[in-house]
């Protein structure tokens, strides 16, 4: 499956490898999300993946300009990229399409689908497809590809303006716990991909994922820090399995104090978002003539340990009374 989602995050007209899935999503027996391209950080396109018994993985994509591209790897290939390929593309027998695919990696060849070709209309509504390609032929049962097709145009209208900070590593996929996340790569990448979905989820306008330079300092290698128009925030991903929530508040406000030179208030309480429990802390510093307002939400981590989602805001906290129920609500679903 790892290798599924490298590929499926290749920018299908080179060979530049993207960063991803972010915003994952799943839909029937395919799978997969939104991908940035890892020299720029921009949004390059949305990719889902799908394998089967054969060996053979399938890829859709569409990008940016709303380009769809259909790829094809398996494990065993060892093709020269660049190489134009013939195929034979069979729908339920009856539609058939001659094309020159391309070998974009050794183990991965794409076919271009201009949005008014056969080849999108075929793929949307047939139920099988036979593949005649490096000399062997494969059936592909197409399931739920009527309901892919949409769900990528919306994966690309929502992750549109994402920008993830150039040199942002790719998400991690799984990651054990572990007790020392700050010298754990797979922590980082975890953080990241929190902090990137749970931007996505609460719709902050002109969101960035910060990385390297442009990190908080002191974020250590167990977190990664955001920033969106009017707002600010972390994530951690805090994956001792002996800590308790109530713990982890009490350091985080304790934090906030000391970071405050003027005057400091700070609390916590237990609401309630979609039935299950969000332990939120709260704060405010005042300092001269300015004044800083910050929450976090403190959620279980499946793996074990806690994830906390911090965020900041400048004046007497006007964003969180209008917006707290859509940053729980994005907190919770981020680690769902």
């Amino acid at each position: 499956m790892r290798l599924s989602l490298v590929l499926a995050g290749v920018l299908l007209a080179s060979p530049v490898l993207a960063a991803g899935p972010y915003a994952k999503f799943s839909v029937g027996n395919w799978a997969g999300g939104a991908f940035t391209n890892n020299e720029t950080g921009v949004f390059s396109h949305c990719a889902v993946s799908a394998s089967y018994k054969s060996g053979v993985t399938m890829h859709a994509s569409l990008n940016g300009n709303y380009g769809w591209n259909l790829g094809f790897s398996n494990r065993s290939w060892g093709l020269k990229p660049g190489t134009d390929l013939p195929m034979e593309m069979a729908f339920d027998r009856n539609d058939i399409v001659r094309i020159n695919a391309k070998a974009v990696q050794p183990q991965l060849v794409v076919v271009t689908m201009p949005a008014n070709s056969n080849i999108v209309r075929a793929f949307r509504g047939a139920q099988f497809l036979e593949a005649n390609m490096l000399g062997a032929r494969y059936t592909f049962r197409l399931t739920a590809t009527a309901e892919i097709m949409p769900a990528l145009l919306d994966c690309v209208k929502a992750n549109a303006s994402l920008k993830v900070a150039p040199g942002t590593p790719a998400p991690a996929q799984g990651g054990g716990t572990t007790t020392t996340a700050a010298t754990d790569p797979a922590i980082q990448l975890e953080a990241v991909t929190l902090a990137t979905n749970f931007l996505l989820k609460a719709q902050l306008p002109e969101p960035k994922v910060l990385s390297g330079a442009e990190a908080p300092s002191g974020i250590g290698g167990n977190g990664a820090g955001w920033q969106a128009k009017g707002a600010t925030g972390l994530v951690r991903v805090l994956s001792n399995p002996n800590q308790k929530d109530v713990d982890v508040a009490a350091a985080v406000s304790a934090a906030d104090a000391r970071g405050c030179q003027g005057r400091f208030a700070s609390g916590r309480t237990t609401d309630t978002v979609e039935g299950a429990s969000v332990l939120r802390g709260f704060s405010s510093c005042e300092n001269g003539g300015d004044a800083k307002y910050s929450e976090f939400y403190v959620l279980p981590r499946k793996q074990g340990g806690f994830v906390m989602f911090s965020v900041v805001t400048t004046g007497d906290g006007a964003l969180h009374q209008q917006r707290r129920t859509d940053f729980q609500r994005a907190a919770l679903t981020s680690v769902q």
